[in-house]
């Protein structure tokens, strides 16, 4: 479980936008000085 200070580990992340699937990396996403709310939730038919 993170907690508020924790690093995010690097990784690619895949988004979908107007001009299609890109990427982008948790250090672009969570850079220093930036504010950043994640928020996840389990896929459709998945068991939680």
């Amino acid at each position: 479980m993170m907690k508020v200070g924790d690093k995010v580990p690097s990784a690619t992340l895949y988004t979908m936008g107007p001009q299609g699937s890109t990427t982008v990396s948790t250090e672009e996403v969570f850079a220093p000085n930036k504010k950043v709310v994640a928020f996840a939730l389990p896929g459709a038919f998945t068991p939680t």
